[in-house]
């Protein structure tokens, strides 16, 4: 008989941002169960659907992942391929990226990412060396605006770290972590039962968070600065601010003053559709709950469209005006410095020359994110990452105007799903002469490649796990990977992130700039100071448990990281910029609201929303693994039972959901928690099992709400180019017999 081998191995969970820690256990070098680590200070043994009930397994040893490097063999998108060697890879895929780059410059070069799960983001020090400044993404419609107009307010970022442990009162503003980071949810409702916190819900739906709150507001979606200033408003009329932390640390509050008075409750309430009344309480119950927090929400800022850079901003003075800035209870900031040596992932961003960085896609329209935005505020924020502008970037693409963009690599996106206007990114990712994709799973972008290489999971990876979302940086103390290539009887030949940079890098040129050849060479570095090698880092080091110090503001000699030293109400950095942006919050009407367009509305009368999650779905991810499908098979959205049936549409009945881009279909659920003039769309679906060659792109065009949404310029924030998810305007009507 064959002995067994048993062994249990620490790990983070990458599967959301809040990398929860887990145990798992192996028996001969094949892992058999992962549960929660009870001794993880972050999670404290909880883990939510995506593990439970081993649906994990259904992801990791799926028969469908990637086993070894695919080399294009037909036409692109024509869904034929052959199996190369990752070196013949490698080889390849460096002299295609030198030939491009000797005739058409370094900048022809692009890399398109998701979202800060992986090792991706050592992209930037690739493409720094390499010589590119055109490094794009999601991000600007998540997290990266934050990043960028949160230093511009404070010097430094504080929404990922709100205090939901210890706050009186939590506002959960355009975000539901019931349906997606299930961990923030536990601890909310946990403050709420043992210490008596209140909740206020700002959401178009009627979502799982907001049945448990104390004061819900049903807004009307893409108003979401306009009720913000509206608050504000509220709170200074009513002498509800702070006037210590006003005085001695704000810049701009009689600019402030001036511009609130320009929404007063009436006119707000008519724009976002909540009742006065309630906007009053929701200010005054922020303003007088001590201390609040107000975490960060994608939906109630990044993806406003025209007004997103205003939403952000004026979240960001609700919190600098009510004193909850750096308190314990309410939204802490984190500094340079705050995260240590192991998040200095060197980026190398000095390596490339200005004359490169002036040529970053975005840098002259959309400057917040681009390095002109940078430039600005790295002494505040050095982690911050540029970003070039995606709508912008795929249109070169196909208009090779000012330059060419002849090469894409892409690493935890899938931007056949994750962009907006889907045609147009079809058709720039097919107008490129060399596309790379390294993934997990065969996707509708990997089949337009010309090389789909097999990444390493979180489980395969070396990895320090930062948890997101918690107001103390608890640092996972390292794990080497839970499972090696080709351990347990694995096929599969997977490259981590960091491999996948340097192979190129090593017959580029540049290997020397590395740390070496494996990932365990870069946390080498990354735990020096702790005057051990990562392997010793991960046996002796439990966990670190490093929290935020509060209040700093109070040290002697402190200043904020913004040109004044104060928190910037009215931002100097925006001012700074030129091109008329505005260094105070205001509201517009978007272009395809009736206000602004009645013709349009009257095409279209029903506003759509479209990033609610649902589990246990991630972004465009788990579509493959059945355990995880099965518990959603299908593509869903919400209306109003009333709207429905004026309508004729029955719950369950097959729709067509129409803009002026196009038509796609999802499955009515009648449902009170949108309100009649509201629809709730399911966004990146796809059908893994559906064909893979063009037409067809795994069903890309059926269901994807990025089909149907728009990223003209038009729709864009002037100052972010964040694209509009929230506040389209839609038509609804069922799908004829034989069209489902």
């Amino acid at each position: 008989m064959v002995e067994t081998t048993r062994e249990v191995k620490r790990a983070s969970c990458f599967l959301c941002h809040l990398n929860c820690g887990v145990l798992c256990t192996k028996e001969n070098g094949r892992i058999v169960k992962i549960e929660g680590d009870p001794d993880n200070p972050h999670n404290e043994g909880y883990v939510c659907a995506r593990l439970e009930q081993d649906r994990w397994k259904d992801f990791e040893y799926n028969p469908n992942r990637l086993k070894k490097p695919l080399k294009r063999a037909g036409e692109r998108g024509e869904g034929k391929w052959e199996e190369i060697s990752w070196d013949q890879a490698f080889d390849e895929m460096a002299q295609r990226l030198a030939a491009l780059r000797d005739e058409y410059g370094a900048e022809t070069l692009c890399f398109l990412e998701g979202t800060y799960r992986t090792q991706s983001n050592l992209h930037y020090k690739f493409t720094n060396l390499f010589g590119s400044p055109n490094t794009g993404g999601n991000g600007t419609i998540c997290y990266s605006s934050d990043m960028w107009l949160e230093p511009c307010t404070y010097g430094g970022f504080c929404s990922d770290k709100s205090d939901w442990k210890r706050a009186d009162l939590v506002v959960l503003w355009g975000r539901n972590p019931a349906a997606s980071e299930l961990l923030n949810w536990q601890w909310t409702l946990k403050n709420m039962k043992e210490r008596g916190a209140k909740l206020i819900v700002i959401d178009p739906r009627y979502c799982e968070v907001a049945q448990h709150a104390d004061l819900f507001l049903q807004i009307r979606p893409g108003t979401d600065a306009a009720l913000a200033l509206g608050m504000i408003n509220v709170i200074i009329e009513e002498d509800l601010y702070d006037h210590e932390f006003v005085d001695a640390w704000c810049h701009g509050f009689d600019e402030l003053k001036v511009r609130a008075a320009e929404y007063p409750v009436d006119k707000v309430a008519e724009i976002t559709w909540i009742p006065a009344d309630k906007i009053r309480q929701a200010a005054r119950m922020y303003a007088t709950t001590k201390p609040a927090c107000l975490p960060w929400g994608e939906k109630g800022g990044d993806g406003c469209g025209i007004n997103a850079t205003s939403a952000i901003r004026a979240k960001a003075i609700l919190r600098s005006i009510t004193g909850n800035i750096d308190k314990v209870g309410g939204d802490q900031l984190t500094m340079p410095g705050d995260r240590g040596n192991t998040e200095d992932m060197n980026f190398s961003h000095d390596a490339l020359p200005q004359e490169q960085r002036d040529k970053m896609v975005g840098n002259d329209v959309y400057p917040g994110l681009t390095f002109k935005g940078w430039d600005i505020i790295s002494e505040a924020y050095p982690r911050f990452y540029p970003y070039s502008n995606a709508p912008l970037l795929f249109r070169q693409m196909v208009s090779g105007d000012p330059y060419p963009i002849k090469a894409c690599i892409v690493q935890a996106d899938n931007p056949m799903l994750a962009f907006s206007n889907t045609r147009l990114v079809h058709e720039a990712l097919k107008s490129l002469d060399l596309l790379i994709v390294h993934d997990y799973f065969m996707t509708p972008t990997a089949a337009l490649a010309d090389y789909v290489l097999p990444a390493a999971t979180w489980l395969e990876r070396c990895s320090i796990g930062y948890p997101t979302m918690d107001v103390e940086q608890v640092s996972m103390a390292g794990s080497m990977p839970v499972v090696e290539r080709f351990e347990g009887g694995t096929d599969i030949d997977f490259r981590d992130d960091y491999e996948f940079w340097y192979g190129l890098s090593e017959r580029l040129g540049f290997a020397d700039k590395w740390w070496g050849p494996s990932y365990e060479d870069m946390m080498n570095d990354q735990v020096a100071p702790f005057g051990m090698k990562f392997r010793d880092f991960c046996e002796k080091v439990k966990y670190l448990k490093v929290p935020n110090e509060p209040e700093k503001y109070k040290k002697e000699g402190f200043r904020f990281l913004t040109p004044t030293g104060k928190v910037e109400l009215y931002s100097t950095i925006i001012e700074k910029l030129g091109g008329g942006f505005d260094p105070l919050p205001s509201f517009e009407y978007p272009p395809n609201f009736p206000e602004a367009d009645p013709d349009y509305a009257a095409e279209y009368p029903l506003c759509m929303i479209t990033g609610a999650r649902f589990m246990p779905f991630y972004h465009t991810e788990h579509r493959q693994p059945g355990a995880y499908r099965d518990l959603h098979p299908d593509p869903i959205f919400d209306i109003h039972p009333d709207t429905a049936m004026a309508l004729n549409i029955a719950s369950g009945d097959w729709c067509w959901i129409e803009t002026h881009k196009g038509r796609i279909r999802q499955r009515a659920r009648t449902t009170t928690i949108v309100d009649p003039r509201v629809i709730s769309v399911q966004h990146d679906w796809w059908f893994p099992e559906k064909p893979e060659a063009e037409p067809s792109l795994f069903g890309v065009y059926e269901s994807n709400v990025n089909v149907i949404l728009d990223d003209d310029p038009k729709y864009l924030d002037p100052l972010m180019g964040s694209w509009p998810l929230t506040g389209a305007s839609a038509k609804v009507y069922k799908c004829e017999e034989g069209e489902a």
